[in-house]
């Protein structure tokens, strides 16, 4: 009984000492916002807290943007958009005055990004281009599964209260049940990658351990330079692209694990059962009737709209090998509703999803450009985009 007694209290003790040290931390978060700045968020840019950068550095990018260029043209999407949208090259190509920025990351979902949809109308960018596909028109559960809520979690308390106004209109009322609403709920949330943020920020400073490299010849798609870095705008236009994975397996018939060691693959189980799976995945069908996602997405399209903001929905091409795979109308949620999105005013629709001129060698690996087909894509877009911002 009395060994009882004692493993209570014991655990009694330990529950009041984290509940205090989370107060402690919320408390400090409060009075000194810099703390935040200083030790959180470079652990989330640079992917030690966070599994990819980009989903902590959106509203500095706006913020930094609207500093910086008078004239602004935005790509946003998934990774398919940040692997395609090359804003140097297409700055080079074009005869406007604008500066192009590619802000798209992995796993991105309509209704996660719709949280952003404030900071880019007050961004007044002259055009806003949409990657529009089968993502765009996926599932996304009720309540929502962990990983979102993760990600929105993490936006809405770097953004702040500027985006209560949307979240309020579109996000579900059961979905809004577990985010963060009030400032301190937001201030908790970042001060949950408190303890996390600091160990990692000890072991680099005594070189216990590196962080994923931001810069120099090889670096890692799941970091991102801090604003007041001078490579900061440069990754805005175009960030680093993801390995090669289609020449890996043709030229050493390996890829390398998320442990940094080669496997063996065939680029026959590449294209045929594992190819089956991945586009059987949800993430890459439409979920076939109106959700949350399609519902977020025509939302930003109507507001950007009524802002005079001009919007592009540009349908990206995927491997034709995966797009011989297809079963017979598989996407067609993705046809119709592009045809639908075509009448709107005020909307270009730039659909290249089933254009035949795209190769193999235009993709890194089933999904995503390589060089080769980010600079055809850059070629593509110029005219059209020019033509938008009047120049030709």
């Amino acid at each position: 009984m009395s060994g009882d007694v004692r493993d209570d209290s014991v655990r009694i003790g330990s529950s009041e000492l984290l509940l205090s040290c989370m107060i402690a931390l919320v408390t400090m978060l409060l009075v000194s916002p810099s703390l935040t700045t200083a030790i959180v968020k470079p652990r989330l840019y640079d992917g030690s807290i966070n599994d990819i950068g980009r989903y902590a550095m959106t509203f500095d990018a706006y913020e930094h943007i609207s500093e910086n260029s008078d004239s602004v043209v935005i790509a946003l999407g998934s990774s398919k958009m940040r692997e395609a949208f090359d804003g140097v090259l297409i700055k080079e190509l074009s005869s406007s005055e604008s500066d192009f920025y590619n802000l798209a990351y992995g796993l991105e979902h309509p209704y996660i990004r719709v949280i952003e949809i404030g900071s880019i109308i007050e961004l007044v960018p002259e055009i806003v281009i949409f990657e529009v596909g089968p993502n765009t028109f996926s599932e996304l559960s009720t309540p929502l599964p962990e990983w979102a809520q993760m990600m929105m979690a993490q936006l809405i308390a770097l953004c702040g209260a500027d985006c209560s106004l949307h979240l309020d209109t579109i996000i579900e009322p059961e979905d809004l049940a577990i985010l963060p609403e009030t400032h301190l709920e937001r201030m908790e949330v970042l001060a949950s990658y408190f303890p996390d943020a600091i160990e990692y920020t000890l072991e680099y400073e005594f070189d216990l351990d590196e962080p994923y490299p931001c810069l120099g010849d090889e670096p890692n798609v799941r970091c991102v330079p801090l604003p007041t870095s001078s490579a900061y705008d440069n990754y805005l236009r175009h960030p680093p692209k993801l390995p090669n994975i289609l020449a890996m397996i043709k030229e050493t018939g390996t890829l390398i694990n998320s442990y940094g060691q080669p496997y063996n693959i065939s680029l026959e189980y590449y294209y045929g059962e594992h190819l089956d799976r991945y586009i059987n995945r949800t993430y890459h069908n439409p979920e076939g009737v109106l959700n949350k996602n399609q519902i977020a997405f025509e939302y930003m399209i109507d507001i950007l709209v009524d802002a005079g903001i001009q919007v592009v929905l540009l349908g990206l091409p995927y491997n034709p090998v995966l797009i011989d795979r297809l079963a017979p109308g598989q996407w067609e949620y993705y046809n119709s509703s592009v045809i639908n999105y075509s009448q709107i005013e005020g909307v270009t629709v730039l659909d290249m999803m089933w254009d035949s001129g795209w190769e193999e060698e235009d993709f890194s690996d089933r999904t995503h450009m390589s060089e080769q087909g980010e600079r055809k894509l850059a070629e593509l877009l110029v005219e059209p985009l020019d033509h938008l911002l009047g120049v030709n």
